[in-house]
């Protein structure tokens, strides 16, 4: 049964003004702080919500049990867990799957990973919670009851997903996630809160306590580790057919895949093959264009804020000939962050809006829809493109609506989950 959803527009004005603003963070909070924040209680409904496909529970099947390196189980184990993890269909009981670490040498997986295949690489966004809750990002889309990886692998695609999620298990401030962003760009993140006090960030991460713990910690950024592991899961890949990789970043995974392709296309030793063509910003996350409560954007100089960083990336990215796809599926960027008005005026822009999503809690309701973005994308590819951005769309098509100048916007098909029965107007982009 669709689960429930109350929109924005609808709520009494005081009761958004509220969520929009209530403090979920231990840093102080000054008095009548007018900078908005997502709701209360928004890094819970996700990490509830991926929980529904999470890998904890069912016996793993002889496909996974076979995988030769490591599985992305739940969290359980000392240290810190990062990497490229490749999936397969129906790996597990467990309706997301697990996924199986690529090989430190790029080698072949059986059942996995084949370096003859085109790869969509997934990067997931804030995870604040999900460690000691022992939950990893998946591809299960719960509305759909389906995982969207499956028609991929049945394609000839490589699926794989880039788990961070012990980095992105950081607190947010106002419920605005500066601490995780600022990893994805530095390791040496500090600022003074609003007493003053020195808080280092650095490149800390979250233990399955829930206790943050530097043991170990990576002396690079989260998106040159991001680069690093994918440079070495694709050192075997010869693929050499049209679609290439495509990458995709959900919340502020939108910024991570700007940041490691940013870096493929930086790097001359790496062959033009391997550099992603078509880079997915699936309901993507700046937090507010100037930082509150003490924290400072200096680490992104001379770029203002992580919009700015953003869009300039985006913009060589698109001269380089890149698709730059942007999937709106919530206003998470108009309750607590940039708008970023200036990327959105260069690259594809479709809004889609899931109105079987109905929820009379804020934070959850926003939560669910802020999912659909990225399961609605890769869903996409089972049906004929009907405008818009669309997985099925070729390369040049991708190319041709980034440079049309305009945006779609869902008109058909917002009463039912599956993007088959999607239909879409254009207009005046942004």
């Amino acid at each position: 049964m669709p689960r429930p959803f109350l929109s924005f527009a609808r709520l009494p004005a005081a009761l958004i003004l509220s969520a929009a603003l209530a403090a979920c963070s231990s840093a102080p909070q000054p008095q009548g702080a007018a900078t908005a924040g997502l709701p209360a209680g928004f890094s819970e409904a996700q990490t509830a919500l991926l929980a529904e496909g999470s890998g904890r529970g069912g016996a793993l099947s002889a496909q996974a049990a076979a995988c030769p390196t490591a599985l992305a189980l739940p969290f359980g184990q000392s240290g810190l867990d990062t990497g490229v993890y490749w999936y397969a269909r129906g790996e597990s009981g467990s309706p997301g799957g697990v996924g199986c670490r690529a090989r430190a040498d790029g080698a072949a997986i059986s059942g996995y990973y084949d370096p003859t295949r085109p790869v969509m690489l997934f990067v997931h966004g804030w995870q604040d919670g999900n460690t000691k809750a022992g939950v990893r990002d998946n591809f299960y889309f719960s509305d759909g009851k389906l995982n969207v990886a499956d028609a991929w692998i049945n394609a000839g695609w490589n699926v794989a997903l880039f788990h961070w999620t012990q980095l992105a298990d950081d607190e947010g401030t106002v419920s605005v996630p500066y601490h995780s962003q600022a990893k994805i760009w530095t390791a040496g993140y500090s600022y003074r809160d609003t007493l003053g006090r020195t808080q280092n960030i650095g490149m800390r991460y979250r233990t399955p306590t829930g206790a943050y713990s530097v043991t170990g910690a990576p002396t690079v950024s989260a998106g040159q580790l991001f680069y690093n592991a994918y440079r070495s899961a694709l050192s075997q890949w010869t693929y050499s057919g049209a679609e290439g990789v495509r990458v995709m970043g959900h919340s502020l995974g939108a910024q991570m895949a700007l940041a490691m392709t940013e870096k493929a296309y930086a790097d001359a030793g790496l062959s033009a093959a391997k550099r992603p063509r078509r880079v997915i910003l699936a309901d993507p996350f700046w937090s507010p264009a100037s930082a509150a409560y003490g924290h400072s954007y200096a680490f992104l100089s001379p770029d203002a804020n992580p919009a700015a960083r953003s869009t300039r990336i985006a913009q060589a990215l698109k001269s380089s000939g890149v698709a730059v796809e942007w999937i709106k599926s919530s206003r998470l960027l108009d309750l607590g962050g940039d708008n970023n008005l200036n990327m959105a005026k260069s690259v594809s822009r479709t809004e889609v809006f899931p109105d079987y999503v109905f929820d009379l809690n804020p934070a959850s309701g926003l939560a669910r829809k802020h999912g659909v973005a990225p399961r609605w994308y890769l869903w996409s590819r089972s049906f004929a493109a009907n405008g818009a951005v669309s997985a099925a769309n070729t390369q040049s098509v991708a190319v041709t609506r980034m440079n049309s100048g305009v945006r779609y916007d869902q008109s058909g098909g917002k009463s039912s989950a599956t993007p088959g029965d999607d239909t879409f107007v254009s207009a005046a982009n942004p």
